[in-house]
């Protein structure tokens, strides 16, 4: 499958090679920015840990399956993380209201409010808590609208063995 780097304009293709008509539907992000993103967000949630002196984590996503299998993976690897779950925006913004999590996974496509403009809000109220979209909808329109938003953006499907490396960048482990 192809894959082209989105970072900033990159347009490294990378992968293993498939017809390019293709590209469109798996941009990611090649090696070499894949490692900048997470140095980025590693470093936003030193700052965060410090400051606060704990992790908060909200998984905002629909698909029960989805949600558990992400939380559990989660709770595995980062046993001192509070991690809180929400299914639509309501839910979600009562629980940023409520327990002010310092890091936002946001499906896009939600009951009600989407994931975009749940986000908008989140940072208007809040601009220091750390939003990741992370969806199964990798469209182009998605990516543009996300940028201006949220910090950061992952598809499901085309990242799925990253989103952990992610995970297991930013978060703290277990002392």
């Amino acid at each position: 499958m192809i894959k082209v780097c989105y970072y900033k304009g990159c347009g490294v293709i990378y992968g293993e090679k498939e017809p390019l008509s293709d590209k469109r539907e798996t941009h990611g992000l090649c090696p070499k920015h894949l490692q900048v993103s997470l140095n980025q967000i590693k470093a936003e949630m030193e700052k965060v840990i410090l400051m606060s002196g704990g992790l908060k984590v909200l998984i905002v996503e629909d698909s029960a399956p989805f949600r558990k299998l992400f939380k559990e993976t989660l709770q595995d690897r980062f046993p001192s993380v509070e991690i809180y779950e929400a299914v639509d925006g309501e839910e979600a913004l009562l629980q940023v209201e409520t327990f002010r999590p310092n890091l936002i996974f946001m499906d896009i496509r939600l009951p009600g409010e989407n994931g975009l403009e749940l986000t908008k809000k989140v940072k208007a109220q809040y601009p220091n808590i750390i939003v990741i979209i992370l969806t199964g909808h990798d469209l182009p329109e998605y990516r543009e609208s996300s940028s201006r938003y949220a910090d950061y953006f992952f598809s499901k499907a085309s990242t799925r063995e990253n989103i952990f490396t992610l995970a297991e960048s930013i978060l703290p482990t277990e002392a």
